[in-house]
Order: structure tokens, then sequence, then C-alpha cells
């Protein structure tokens, strides 16, 4: 035969698994989309678009060299000449 007390614990038990392990994983939830809003976030973002950002090494050794190469339309770094994708931002060269 089930105490009472003991009873209690096991429905305790029960609802905070039921109830507070969603809830616990709504807050954190929540929180992470705060913290993903704040503003320095927001600055990083913007300074990423920037076209003044470090390029590489291959940048640098398309600018040395004699080698042929081709710049990106989006970012401005320099590309091999075989290059289909840009190096640094990724963006399609054709």
């Amino acid at each position: 035969m089930i105490s009472t007390a003991e009873l209690a614990i096991r429905l305790l038990t029960f609802l905070f698994v039921l109830v507070g392990v969603p809830l616990w994983f709504v807050l954190m939830f929540r929180g992470l989309d705060y913290i993903a809003m704040d503003g320095l976030i927001e600055e990083y973002r913007q300074g990423q678009s920037s076209p003044v950002r470090d390029r590489g090494q291959l940048d640098a050794y398309f600018a040395a060299s004699e080698e042929a190469s081709k710049l990106c339309p989006h970012c401005g770094a320099a590309n091999g000449e075989n290059y289909s994708f840009c190096h640094t931002c990724q963006a399609r060269l054709d």
C-alpha cells in the first residue's frame, strides 16, 4: 500500500516531468532568442557586409603574383581563373 506522502511525491515528480521540463525548454529557447537580438550582434552583422575586410592569404597571393586572377563582383577579392566561387564570400563568379 502506498502512503499519502509517497503518492504526493510521485505526483509532484510526474507533474515536474510532464510540465516542468517542456516549460524549461521553452524558457531557454526564448532566452536564446532574446540574446540573439542583442545590439552587439546586430553591429557585427552589419560589419560583415562591409567591403573592407580581411580577404586572407589567397588575395595577397594573387595580388603579388603575375598569375591571372578574376575579381569577385560581390566583395572584390582576387580569385584564380578556374575558381567558380569566391574564396572569401562564396559568391558565384560566373
